[in-house]
């Protein structure tokens, strides 16, 4: 492969192919001049340019195929236009010494040590106020003990915690645990939040993707879904924290249910971008069809559009 002009904003994405591949990274404003462009749905770079586009989203959307040639989201996809690359690998990209951890190489904790370092109940660290099922734990876990509130939403503990992964990691180890909510749940969405509290030894609880125990152990966190209702789930905190024996064991518990994660994902990120360059930028893979979807789309907005469309099947007799 020669040089490869290609047009992206995301710095991890930047980095990843400048290590790998032969490339000239050309800013979103000079799009029309690359062979490829990496955009995500907020961005309508995607609209002034004709080569090859690929798709990444850390986000809750859709692939996207009439769009986008390529799409790297979260979602699980049996198609060689699509890789899953959810948030949590981007993450950890950027933040590559933090791997470690995750694999297991940190001192075990006692409980004596919990007793004494961990001397408050919950940190709850967010700005978006988006997620029903999140705030409603917060609110009524913290009417029985206090939950501290440091990010911007919900704020009650006086400041406001930089925005910074190491000012995060370092409130949060000061608690038990972290509520690790996602602000919405879809098939293999998985942010950086679990990440967050597991790299800060503080005990993780989640909510989110369903299929969250392919890839992170659940003796290592508490899982909402496990419980009936919110107010069980609200019991088993209060009693697992009054609890370092128990609570000992699920922080020195494996993370990772598969410790090649990270090795595989590099690889398989290698590969999928590989298989693109190889084709060629002349090689768009959107259909006719697909690309005056794609049009529909930028002009009409997707509610609208799909609103249109399942009207449209409706009058063809189709399904």
């Amino acid at each position: 492969m020669s040089d490869i002009k290609v047009s992206t904003s995301v710095p991890g994405i930047k980095a990843f192919l400048e290590k790998h591949f032969p490339v000239t990274i050309l800013p979103l404003e000079q799009c029309k001049e690359a062979d490829y462009l990496i955009a995500d749905t907020f961005d309508d770079s995607q609209y002034r340019f004709d080569g090859v586009r690929i798709l990444y989203t850390g986000e809750n959307h859709a692939i996207d195929l009439n769009t986008f040639d390529y799409c790297l989201t979260h979602e699980y996809r049996e198609d060689d236009r699509c890789h899953r690359f959810p948030y949590w690998h981007y993450h950890m990209m950027q933040f590559s010494d933090l791997r470690p951890y995750l694999l297991g190489e940190r001192p075990l904790v006692t409980p004596e040590e919990l007793v004494k370092n961990q001397t408050e109940f919950c940190a709850f660290i967010c700005k978006n106020p988006k997620g029903k099922e999140r705030n409603s734990l917060v609110r009524n876990l913290n009417a029985v003990r206090k939950v501290n509130c440091a990010g911007p939403f919900m704020n009650n503990v006086g400041f406001t915690l930089p925005r910074e992964y190491r000012c995060k990691h370092e409130y949060q180890k000061k608690h038990c645990f972290s509520i690790a909510y996602e602000n919405e749940c879809g098939p293999g969405y998985q942010t950086e939040k679990i990440i967050d509290a597991f790299v800060s030894g503080s005990i993780p609880i989640y909510w989110g993707n369903k299929d969250v125990a392919k890839e992170f152990n659940p003796a290592a966190f508490v899982h909402a879904r496990d419980f009936r209702t919110e107010k069980e789930l609200i019991n088993y905190l209060i009693e697992l924290a009054d609890d370092p024996v128990r609570r000992a064991e699920m922080i020195n518990s494996r993370i990772l249910q598969d410790n090649e994660v990270f090795t595989k994902a590099d690889k398989e990120l290698f590969d999928f971008f590989a298989r693109i360059f190889e084709r060629g930028p002349g090689a768009i893979r959107r259909t006719r069809k697909q690309r005056i979807f794609g049009e529909l789309q930028k002009y009409y907005g997707h509610g609208l559009f799909r609103t249109i469309r399942y009207a449209s099947r409706k009058l063809r007799g189709k399904k």
